[in-house]
């Protein structure tokens, strides 16, 4: 289901293209990862947030050219200042860092968003919207189609989802204290068998 997400907002919502740049928030989770190595295999120049600066780390092992820490003071003029504007960015988060977002958008740019863990935006300025020609797309899982292209693009790019821990079912427990630690940097999986 990460990787349908995953392809759905990207490409099927945001029509990335190669050479674009883009903003990942919240990399460490199974669709933002997922996202990111899609990105990247589709020619993207990816950038990434993050509450965690060994996830940035580990983001910029796996090829992401840069990202900066969402807890630090102006996290935004950071990427602003060193980096510049974004065609497209994929959010799951919303909440008060949703309207942040926005100055970093280049003209023209699309935002991608696939979920809603921080809540409701508040502070969204609808100027900035029209003045910059921004799209703001919602995305869900996907169609049988996009599963289809979806696994001829993994297949094709040789992606390998980033799996943080394996669990077996009797440890179920165990798997989601491990989540809501949220100190995963991929899935976290229940083994049956």
């Amino acid at each position: 289901l990460a990787g349908l997400t995953a392809y759905r907002v990207l490409f099927s919502r945001c029509q990335l293209k190669a050479g674009e740049r883009v903003l990942i928030t919240g990399v460490g989770g199974g669709v933002a990862l997922m996202t990111m190595q899609f990105a990247m295999a589709a020619g993207a120049e990816v950038f990434v947030t993050s509450g965690s600066d060994d996830k940035l780390a580990k983001a910029r092992k796996m090829g992401a050219q840069g990202g900066v820490n969402y807890r630090q003071t102006d996290w935004d003029k950071q990427l602003k200042t060193s980096i510049g504007g974004f065609d497209v960015l994929i959010d799951s988060a919303g909440g008060d860092g949703f309207s942040a977002l926005l100055p970093l958008c280049n003209p023209g740019a699309r935002i991608g968003v696939y979920g809603g863990t921080l809540g409701k935006v508040n502070g969204l300025s609808p100027q900035i919207l029209f003045w910059k020609q921004i799209s703001i797309l919602g995305s869900t899982m996907g169609t049988l189609e996009e599963f289809g292209a979806m696994l001829e693009f993994v297949t094709r790019h040789k992606i390998v989802p980033v799996v943080d821990s394996v669990f077996r079912l009797e440890e179920g427990n165990r798997a989601l204290r491990r989540m809501a630690e949220t100190d995963q940097f991929g899935k976290i999986v229940l083994k049956i068998r």
